[in-house]
Formats: structure tokens, C-alpha cells, sequence
């Protein structure tokens, strides 16, 4: 029976062929022709690897001098590559006696080495190219775990420094409480605290020109009422100023703690007396 490798074609080198380039998205189709003499039928047109099934299905019923296959690569109108196979005796007999007259490879024979070699160098291209990628991806992954690195360390430094300046503002403004609780006014310290307490230049200037004193002696009362500064405080400023003044209270003595219960008792039936204990505490 006559069959493909009567002509030195290797069906699943073709298959192979196909299913490469299928991997890279690339139709890659064959057109199968019987050559007959000066007669040529075309059998498949631009078939793909299922269709090469039919070739073995024909032979069975005809028998052509050559087979020809066109490949086409794509939706090119061009061919690809084209290569006649003319029909070889592969029976037993004829491969005894055609061995001691061994001439060399056929024509079918020297296409499949080329085929082969020409698929090696492809794989190795592509292995090539594979490696090159791994090499950039993995230089990649190291620049960004180093950038990660390098942000970890920047916020690990900046949540050190805004622990440390929220415990120098707490501090820093107890402190002022203290001092100002032995008669020394805010506006005295005001710079060397509010560099402490990291306050900007801008708010420091705004304090200034509530602090700051008319030198005028013959408006002393006038300078006095403006020395006193009017206190507004969001939820949050409310809340520190209560911690601080109990925090104050915790470490004072029995003494010390007495007598600001007694200010404050006082200051809380007459509301007006703080403004008068603080022009007292200026005026000192």
C-alpha cells in the first residue's frame, strides 16, 4: 500500500512545523498537489494540520509521480517555502538490494535535515532570547527591592522623628505651663518653646503680635489688658491643654496642690478674676 513515506514525507515533522508557529499566534497552512505527469490536482488548499489526514485516505485510490506541498505563512498570498517529494520504493526488497548502491541522501531526505537543523537553530534563538529576559526581569526585581528598601528605611526614620517631636511638643509645653505657674510669662520663653515644639516661624509671628507690649508708661492699664491674649482652641488643642495641666498636678506637692484648687475654686465663682491674677502675674 502506498503511503507517505513513499514520497520521504514526515507527517509529524509537518504537524510539528505547524503547531510551532500556531504557538506564536501564526496560521502557518499547507496546499497539498498531485503531480501526474504534466497533470497537477490540487488536493488541499491551505489546510491546516488536521486536514493532512487525507493525504493517506487518497494514495489508498491514486498514485502520483511527485507530491508537492506550498507552505504559507499568515494571510500572505505569498508562498512560504515549496517542496516536491517524487514517489520513492520503500518496500523491503528494494532497500536490500538498494543498499550495497548507497548514492547518497534523496532529495526528501536532505529537505527533513535541513528542516531540522533550520528548527534547532529556532529553539536555540528562542532559549537565547528567554534567557535574556530572565537576566532584565531578575535586574529589574533587584532595583525594585531596592527602592522598597530604601522607602522601608525613609519611613521607619520619619515615624522615629514624629515620635520624637510629639514627645519635645508635650514636654516642651508642660514645661511652659510650669514656668508660667512660678510667674514667668509665655511670651518670655515663647521662642526657645516653640522651637522645641516645632511651631513655624508664621505661627511664632502671629503669637508675637498677641504678646507684644505698647511701651507707652502712661497707658499701663491699656498695656496690660492687651498683654492678655484670647484663647480659642479646637477639640484637639482642648483636650492637650487638660492632659498637660493633669499631668502638672500629678507631680506637684500637697502644698502646690492645694493652693491651685483654691485659685481655681475662686476662678470659678468669679470668672473675671483669672484676667486679673494674670495682669497681676505680668505686672511681676
Amino acid at each position: 500500500m502506498i503511503t507517505l513515506k513513499n514520497y520521504g514525507i514526515d507527517i509529524e515533522n509537518i504537524r510539528g512545523k505547524i503547531y510551532h508557529y500556531k504557538k506564536q499566534k501564526i496560521a502557518y497552512l499547507v496546499t497539498v498537489t498531485f503531480i501526474t505527469g504534466k497533470q497537477k490536482e490540487v488536493i488541499i488548499e491551505r489546510g491546516a494540520s488536521k486536514t493532512l489526514s487525507q493525504i493517506d485516505e487518497l494514495l489508498k485510490c491514486e498514485k502520483p509521480d511527485k507530491i508537492q506541498l506550498e507552505y504559507f505563512k499568515g494571510d500572505s498570498e505569498k508562498r512560504h517555502d515549496i517542496k516536491i517529494y517524487p514517489f520513492q520504493d520503500v518496500s523491503e526488497s528494494s532497500q536490500v538490494q538498494a543498499q550495497p548502491q548507497f548514492q547518497g541522501f534523496g532529495e526528501a531526505e536532505i529537505s527533513r535535515i535541513v528542516d531540522d537543523r533550520f528548527q534547532e537553530r529556532q529553539r536555540k534563538e528562542e532559549y537565547e532570547q528567554l534567557k535574556e529576559r530572565v537576566l532584565e526581569l531578575a535586574t529589574e526585581n533587584e532595583e525594585f527591592q531596592d527602592t522598597i528598601d530604601e522607602l522601608e528605611t525613609e519611613n521607619e526614620q520619619l515615624k522615629t522623628e514624629l515620635e520624637s517631636k510629639k514627645q519635645v511638643r508635650y514636654y516642651a509645653g508642660m514645661l511652659g505651663d510650669i514656668l508660667e505657674s512660678f510667674g514667668i510669662a509665655k511670651s518670655k520663653v515663647k521662642s526657645p518653646l516653640a522651637s522645641l515644639m516645632g511651631v513655624t516661624e508664621e505661627e511664632n509671628k502671629e503669637e508675637e503680635i498677641q504678646y507684644t507690649r505698647k511701651s507707652d508708661p502712661v497707658n499701663e492699664t491699656t498695656e496690660q489688658q492687651e498683654e492678655i491674649p484670647t484663647f480659642t482652641f479646637n477639640e484637639e488643642g482642648r483636650n492637650e491643654i487638660i492632659t498637660l495641666m493633669s499631668e502638672y498636678l500629678k507631680h506637684v506637692n500637697d502644698q502646690i496642690l492645694g493652693e491651685v484648687f483654691s485659685i481655681f475654686s475662686d476662678i470659678e465663682k468669679t470668672p473675671t478674676l483669672a484676667k486679673e491674677l494674670i495682669q497681676y502675674l505680668h505686672s511681676k
